[in-house]
Parts: structure tokens; C-alpha cells; sequence
């Protein structure tokens, strides 16, 4: 554990976290910042209903449970107000405001505080109010382009990338407002919409279209590049993007030596015929003689791993990725700063547990 973390001394409160929220908050509360999940007392967080979720996003951060319909509960939720640096909250645009607790009520009473919403289509625009999880920000960012007739036999996106994205993006308003308040005493208000990090993470597809500038294929055309099946029922993927030299040493392993001279640009012509002779080479041979052979050559390949395979990879094994806090293991956070990682201080928190000790923190002199 950090001796100094980043963020220690914090206060981060969370209302409502739907998923972008406990990612971001995960990253806060890593780099040192007090995370308090202002939850449900009936239900808890939304996101407790997938409790693998939860358990995975939910370490080092403390829960208390308020109703805030309730005036008393409403009223203390205030005082943690006064004691926050920042309120972090994934409501529905107007939910807030109808509970009298929106980035204005907060601001006036607290002009220091730092009030992130984060939301699917923001808090402004003609979808602001429209329901809508991962795939469908995806698919409004473009990010889900699946040919008509096609659509019962896709693969779907295994990964919420609107949900991570827009989570990352909230962590980072937060240090940047927290550098920007150090200066000037101020407080934001910061608007977070899931759709807006998607087309933003869409940029190397969208502005080069906007101005008349060639799009660069991706994935890349190089026929080097995409997955391929071996010998012995495993998979390794090349990922070459235009490397003559990369190609040159694969076709000298694969006895290919007819297409070793090819340019970048005329394997990308002629994929078609080339890829089917490389899924032919690759899957003659065993996949731990080739990847033995694709590593000496310095090739950009990886084999496929799965599930435990991924947690036991020597590379994610020596970079200390798994941690363990009280029995449970954890991912730690993928930042290191002179070469240590910020740790686990405290595991998952049942619904209300820190509800007694966080306020009566506030009721403590001084």
C-alpha cells in the first residue's frame, strides 16, 4: 500500500451508481479518496443486484444507507455535503433536481464542491430524458455496424465500453476539477454522458471523414493481422500493421517464401488469396513451437487466453495484477507510481455498514 496516495484526503460521495459510477469511484477510492456510497436502504446500489459486479468494483470504498426522501435523512445527507469534495451521482437527468439535492441546490450551499453527473445521453439534447444502456450508446456512436440480415448471427460486444469509458472519463473530470480548484477555489459542475466518451473514443474513425482526410482501415488490411487456429486446438492472433519485416520473418517460419517480398500495400490487395495459405501454415503447427518461434523473430503475436489462463500469464503474474485483502483477490489498479501500486485497504461493503461511522464522524467535535 502507497504511504501517500494521490487522492488521500478526498470525499467523494455516490448516489445512484449505475455502471459507469462504480468504475469510476473504484479508481478514486484506489488512489486514496474516501468513497462514500449513499445508498438505498431497502435495495442498496443498483448495481448490487449482480453481486459479481458489485464485488469486483466495490473494494475500498465505505457504505451508508439514506433515504432522501426522508427530511432526516435528507438532512444529514447534507452535512455529509459540507464535509465532500466532490458528489458523484448517476440519476436520470431531473431526478436530482426534484429532490432539491441537483449541482445548483449543492453548488449554492457549498461553492467549493465538485458535481459530476453521469448519464447516458447527458444532461442536454433531445435524448437527454431516453433510456439507455451499453449497447445502445454504442450503436448511436456507431460502434455496432452489423451488415441488415445479419443481426441474429452477430456477436454482440462482450465488453460495456460506454460504461468504462464514460467511467474513466468521469475519474478524470474529478482530478482534473480537484487541480482546477486548487487554484482557484472553485468548484464545477461536470456532465458526463456516456454517449459523448463513445464518439469521443470514435474519434480516429469520425474526423478524418469530417474533413475529406482518408480513413485508416481497421482493423488493418495487413492479412498478418487477425486470429488464427493451430495444430492442437489452440489460437494465437497475429497483429501486424504494414511491418515488412514482421511479414518477411512469418512467411520465412511458414515456409511461404513466395509472398516474403509483398509490400504492405499489395498484401492488402490481395488478402483474399493470402489469408486461406496462412490459416493452412498456422494450422499445421502446434501453438507452443510457434509461439516459441514468432517471440525469437519479434513478431506481434499473442496467444489466446482464457478465463484462469489470463490470471496465471507469467506477464500479468510479474506485473502484481491480482492482489489479495482478507481472503479475496482482486485486480489491482493499473497504475504503479514509482513503481508501487496503491493496494487494497478495504474489501466490499455490505449495504450500510459504515452508516454508524460515517456519521458519527459528523457529529464528532472538531
Amino acid at each position: 500500500m502507497l504511504p501517500n496516495l494521490p487522492l488521500a484526503g478526498v470525499r467523494v460521495l455516490s448516489l445512484a451508481e449505475q455502471y459507469p459510477g462504480p468504475y469510476a469511484t473504484l479508481l478514486l477510492a484506489d488512489l486514496g479518496a474516501d468513497v462514500i456510497l449513499v445508498e438505498r436502504p431497502d435495495s442498496g446500489d443498483p448495481t448490487r443486484r449482480h453481486p459479481g459486479l458489485f464485488a469486483s468494483l466495490g473494494r475500498n470504498k465505505r457504505s451508508v444507507a439514506l433515504d432522501l426522501k426522508s427530511p432526516q435523512d435528507r438532512a444529514r445527507f447534507l452535512e455529509l455535503v459540507d464535509t465532500a469534495d466532490v458528489v458523484m451521482e448517476g440519476f436520470r437527468p431531473g431526478v436530482m433536481e426534484r429532490l432539491g439535492l441537483d449541482a445548483q441546490a449543492l453548488r449554492a450551499r457549498k461553492p467549493a464542491l465538485i458535481y459530476v453527473s453521469i448519464s447516458s445521453f447527458g444532461q442536454t439534447g433531445p435524448m437527454a430524458a431516453v433510456a439507455g444502456h451499453d449497447l445502445s450508446i454504442q450503436a448511436v456512436a456507431g460502434m455496432v455496424s452489423v451488415p441488415p440480415g445479419r443481426e441474429e448471427t452477430a456477436t454482440l460486444p462482450v465488453l460495456p465500453l460506454a460504461d468504462i469509458a464514460s467511467g474513466m472519463f468521469a475519474a478524470l473530470s474529478v482530478t482534473s476539477a480537484l487541480a482546477g480548484r486548487s487554484r482557484s477555489g472553485e468548484g464545477c459542475n461536470v456532465d458526463v454522458s456516456m454517449l459523448d466518451a463513445m464518439v469521443s473514443w470514435m474519434t480516429p474513425f469520425l474526423v478524418p471523414g469530417m474533413n475529406q482526410l482518408p480513413v485508416r482501415p481497421l482493423p488493418p488490411e495487413d492479412p498478418g493481422y487477425g486470429l488464427f487456429a493451430t495444430a492442437n486446438g489452440g489460437q494465437l492472433t497475429l497483429s501486424m500493421a504494414g511491418e515488412d519485416h514482421m511479414w518477411q520473418a512469418l512467411c520465412g517460419i511458414l515456409e511461404l517464401d513466395d509472398l516474403a517480398m509483398l509490400s504492405d500495400a499489395v498484401r492488402s490487395e490481395r488478402r483474399a488469396e493470402i489469408v486461406p495459405r496462412l490459416r493452412e501454415a498456422i494450422r499445421g503447427r502446434p501453438l507452443d513451437a510457434l509461439c516459441e518461434q514468432l517471440t525469437a523473430a519479434r513478431i506481434a503475436f499473442a496467444p489466446v487466453q482464457r478465463g484462469d489462463d489470463v490470471l496465471n500469464h507469467p506477464q500479468v503474474q510479474a506485473r502484481g495484477l491480482v492482489v489479495e485483502h482478507e481472503g479475496q483477490r482482486y485486480i489491482r489498479q493499473p497504475l504503479l507510481f514509482n513503481g508501487q501500486a496503491s493496494g487494497v485497504s478495504r474489501g466490499v461493503p455490505a449495504l450500510g455498514e459504515h452508516t454508524a461511522q460515517v456519521l458519527g464522524e459528523l457529529d464528532r467535535p472538531g
